[in-house]
Order: C-alpha cells, then sequence, then structure tokens
C-alpha cells in the first residue's frame, strides 16, 4: 500500500474551567489513502487483539505487528473526530521534559464509556519535550503520532547484563501522523520519542500486568548514547535513574 502524504495543519486546544483538558479540535489530511479503516472499527480490532494477547492466543509479535498495520489503515479525521468528542482526563504534572499525558475514555453514539481492554493515552509535546531511552516489563503499547512530527528511536533489548541491557538498534526515523510505533518484550522493547515540531501528539495504546505474579509494570531508563559498542552490533547501555535520564536526554537530542 502507498501511504498518502500526511501534512499537519493544527491542534486547538479548548479550556473550560478548572477541570477542563485539552482536546484534539483539529487534523488534516493531505490527499486521499488507498484503504481507509474507520475509527469505531480501528477501537473494535484493537480489542481483539488485546483480548487475543491477554488469552495466549495472540503472541507478542502478532500484536505488535497487528498494531502497527491498524494504525497504516486507519481513518485519521475520523479519529479526530472521535477524540473531540472523548472524555479526556489530565494525568498530573508532567516528570521533568516529559510530554503532558492525559487519558482518553471514548464514548458510543449515546455519550456513554467504551468499555476496552486496553487503556488510551494521548502524549502532547511541545519542542522541549522528550520521552527518555527506556525499556519495558510486563506490558506492550503503541505510540501513534497524530499531530506535527516525532522523532521515534526504537531497540530490540537482547539481554539483560550487569546493571546494563544489551540492545540493538531497530529504527530511527521522523514521524508523521498515521506512523505507529509499537514496544513488546521480544520486540523494540526499548524506545526514545523526541519532538520535531513546535507542538506534536501521540494516541497510545496501553496493556499492562501481562506477566502473572508481577507488578503491572516496570519502567527502566537506559543511556544508549552512553554505552559500549560490541563486536556483534549491539551495544552494553547502563541502566540509569529517571533524575539522571532527564539530565543526560534533553530535547533536541
Amino acid at each position: 500500500m502507498t501511504r498518502a502524504s500526511i501534512s499537519r495543519r493544527t491542534v486547538l486546544h479548548n479550556c473550560v474551567g478548572f477541570f477542563s483538558y485539552a482536546l484534539v479540535s483539529e487534523l488534516g489530511i493531505a490527499g486521499t489513502r488507498t484503504s481507509s479503516l474507520p475509527a469505531r472499527r480501528w477501537l473494535m480490532l484493537q480489542q481483539d487483539l488485546a483480548q487475543g494477547l491477554q488469552r495466549g492466543s495472540v503472541s507478542q509479535l502478532q500484536w505488535h505487528a497487528g498494531v502497527n498495520s491498524l494504525a497504516r489503515e486507519l481513518d485519521l479525521e475520523q479519529l479526530a473526530a472521535e477524540l473531540r468528542r472523548a472524555r479526556i482526563k489530565d494525568a498530573g504534572r508532567p516528570f521533568g521534559h516529559d510530554p503532558q499525558k492525559r487519558f482518553v475514555t471514548m464514548l458510543d453514539e449515546h455519550g456513554q464509556a467504551v468499555k476496552l481492554g486496553y487503556g488510551l493515552a494521548l502524549f502532547d509535546f511541545s519542542e522541549r519535550s522528550v520521552i527518555t531511552p527506556h525499556a519495558h516489563k510486563h506490558m506492550v503499547s503503541a505510540h501513534m503520532v497524530v499531530e506535527g512530527r516525532v522523532r521515534v528511536r526504537t531497540f530490540d533489548r537482547v539481554r539483560d547484563e550487569g546493571g546494563a541491557l544489551i540492545i540493538r538498534p531497530t529504527l530511527d526515523v521522523i514521524a508523521e501522523p498515521g506512523h505507529s510505533a509499537a514496544m513488546t518484550t521480544p520486540k523494540d522493547n526499548v524506545h526514545w520519542f523526541t519532538s520535531r515540531s513546535a507542538r506534536a501528539m501521540t494516541l497510545d495504546v496501553i496493556l499492562d500486568g501481562l506477566d502473572v505474579g508481577q507488578p503491572p509494570y516496570v519502567i527502566q531508563p537506559v543511556d544508549p548514547l552512553g554505552g559500549r559498542q560490541l563486536a556483534d552490533g549491539t551495544m552494553k547501555a547502563p541502566l540509569i535513574s529517571f533524575e539522571r535520564s532527564m539530565t543526560l536526554y534533553p530535547a533536541g537530542r
């Protein structure tokens, strides 16, 4: 399939009173796609993948491929309309130069919450925002750009080794609306997101609690730029604190 050219126009923040939250108000699409998936159908297909993953009938690699494939088919204008009418809740003040996170509850035609087997969240980037490099345990996620441009860098987690992770670079791309970057245990487990426009936004699909008897999720900041290159093309990247990660990885890197 040939990807259509996608251009950013504007996203307007509507603030009404103390408990109001930022809402997506416009997402512009230049040209047409050869295939288009309605936003509500996208939500239900995500549900099928999530339930399959939780039951064990869908592997993490199948989920990874599936969510990225759905993003390529999604009608972004319909998604923007669904986000405009969704219930958006601020997740609180961001840490350091993290983007602002907001929880999303989609609503049906009657204004009732749609019950999903996964979480949805918007991450609102300014030009100074960055999600620093980090690895994951006990969860999967997919991060679809819906506004602006985001530099996406991902790494496979090959193994853990003495206060460090052995990782292998897998992707380094400037992503535009419609691009999805999934993360699972066996593929692209480490990722790093930096805004490359004055404003950018991602819509994230999140499933945690995948490993019985373990915490719902574990996030591990890692230092790939301070890592040591190994002969097989991997690198040994130290595990670091969240505070150290914010110091080493400012916006623009």
